[in-house]
């Protein structure tokens, strides 16, 4: 779906100019895509072939999907794609493909023709029939404002190399943390950077798939803490796509520290899991404590703190049977042969 966004209205805000002679650097933001919450799910509506749709956002899939059952409800015809699977947290599953003839985004205001579409899983909870990835959220810079209930794609134009783009926060006199996130690209389009647990750098996912935030087995046990140590407490269990449904456990941290940002004492969930060579997911329960702009453009990420908790840690039980609902697509990435 890697088509312009072209037909859309776009709001041109003026930013500071940071060279002489330099054409000012603004960002031109789309119209805003309503976000509803179910539970820590980021929920949106969309119309496949002229159909009501929800999907969830999820920054963590490599692509959008739709569930097999989906397909079927809108008749959408399943072509294999031969060494076509899905990973996540969850494990890994073949997957296979369908277009759709007419793809609109509800807010956006644009309908594309001819949208591809990976169809794996088996439910991801409530009303949601697929996910939305990273092939739309790599078309722009991308806004994450989940607490007010919007997602915008946002395009700077002009000198924009050395200005700030946490725009609301100039405004607000807010202070706000910048980080540099990896380059990406179609295959790994993943929003990645680093954080520091206990003074250890792990290596982190923002992905607004997965409900909570989840360090890894190996990332605590670099940090000091283990299944067996004092303080540490049953999670719940739970997944993504795949079957696999992982344990978890929550203890307290000395501290976490991402940008300028630090929380001491931080409590956080880890568990068996693989994340694709990660260490830890930034969930959506981060998300909404936060307002995050992904400047793909500029290869960083501005976050400011909204206030409240940052980390969701009530327990989860994730049958079998349903795992993916809980945590979206944990990250999910394409393998092809």
């Amino acid at each position: 779906m890697a088509q312009p966004l072209t037909g859309c209205a776009l709001l041109a805000i003026a930013l500071g100019v940071t060279a002489a002679h330099a054409e000012p650097c603004q960002i031109a933001r789309f119209p805003d895509i309503p976000v509803t919450m179910s539970g820590l799910r980021p929920m949106v509506r969309t119309q496949i072939n002229g159909q009501d749709a929800w999907l969830i956002a999820d920054s963590g899939a490599f692509f959008s999907m739709l569930t097999p059952a989906a397909a079927q409800r809108f008749q959408l015809p399943q072509e294999p794609f031969p060494g076509l699977y899905v990973e996540g947290v969850g494990g890994s599953e073949a997957a296979r493909v369908v277009r759709v003839k007419k793809f609109t985004l509800i807010g956006l205001g644009h309908t594309w023709d001819g949208v591809d579409f990976v169809v794996a899983g088996s439910s991801f909870g409530g009303q949601a029939v697929g996910l939305l990835g990273q092939n739309v959220f790599r078309l722009a810079d991308v806004e994450y404002d989940l607490a007010n209930g919007v997602i915008r794609l946002v395009r700077p134009k002009g000198d924009c190399k050395r200005t700030s783009l946490a725009y609301w926060a100039g405004a607000a006199q807010k202070p706000y943390s910048v980080i540099d996130i990896e380059p990406a690209d179609v295959r790994q389009p993943h929003t990645k950077s680093v954080a520091y647990l206990n003074g250890v750098k792990i290596h982190v996912i923002f992905d607004t798939g997965a409900s909570q935030s989840l360090l890894t087995l190996g990332a605590a046990k670099r940090a000091g803490i283990t299944p067996s140590s004092f303080g540490v407490s049953d999670g719940g269990s739970g997944g993504g796509l795949g079957h696999k449904v992982v344990p978890t456990w929550i203890t307290r941290f000395s501290s976490f520290k991402i940008g300028d940002e630090e929380i001491k004492h931080a409590q956080l969930r880890f568990g068996d899991a693989e994340l694709l060579g990660a260490d830890m997911l930034i969930g959506a329960d981060f998300f909404l404590s936060h307002r995050v702009y992904v400047a793909s453009s500029q290869g960083r990420l501005y976050f400011t703190y909204n206030g409240g908790p940052v980390f969701d840690l009530s327990t989860v039980r994730e049958p079998a049977e349903s795992a993916g609902a809980e945590a979206g697509a944990g990250a999910a990435v394409l393998h092809g042969q």
